[in-house]
């Protein structure tokens, strides 16, 4: 029996190779361009990966709910870069949306727990435009309306990442320690 590439693979290449474009236009004249142009060239093999490797098949039945190896491998070291670059301003967790076609996880975001009420109200308000995003860009079958909104979901964590950022040196201050 010959395997083939599920939809659900499919899917996932398009968050990809859609993710790879969004940081690759990012990366002309920043500072960190090197690292972006790192993040989109390991998004780019990830994609080709899925694209490429047929699904394995266990006792005569296609099985839909894996990863390629070779498309793990790339997606770890692009966080692994992402993390290691925060001036690059992308953030880790937007590799999980590239495999929530396959896997039907997205992102856990950590609770900042910010003692400040404006910032706590800036959390929930993130918080909130984040799941519906990624709401929306399970939803699409669109190729443009996914670019954009994988496109809303980078920036989006960006400034999570900035407001954690905000939270941690806010709850540090003298007068906010609990």
């Amino acid at each position: 029996m010959t395997a083939t590439i599920p939809a659900t693979a499919t899917a996932a290449a398009g968050r990809a190779r859609d993710l790879a474009e969004l940081i690759t236009e990012r990366a002309a004249l920043h500072p960190a361009s090197e690292a972006l142009l790192k993040i989109a060239d390991l998004l780019t093999t990830a994609a080709t990966s899925l694209e490429t490797t047929d699904a394995p098949v266990m006792d005569g039945i296609t099985v839909t709910n894996t990863t390629p190896a070779e498309a793990v491998f790339a997606l770890m070291d692009a966080q692994a870069v992402a993390l290691g670059n925060p001036n690059a301003g992308i953030s880790d967790h937007v590799m999980w949306y590239v495999t929530a076609p396959i896997t039907r996880r997205v992102p856990e975001l950590e609770q900042l727990n910010p003692v400040s009420t404006q910032l706590a109200r800036q959390e929930v308000s993130l918080r909130t435009r984040i799941a519906l995003a990624a709401a929306e860009l399970e939803t699409t079958a669109d190729e443009d309306t996914r670019h954009d909104v994988l496109e809303a979901l980078l920036n989006l964590h960006r400034m999570f990442d900035r407001l954690a950022d905000s939270v941690a040196v806010d709850n540090n201050r003298p007068c906010n320690r609990r």
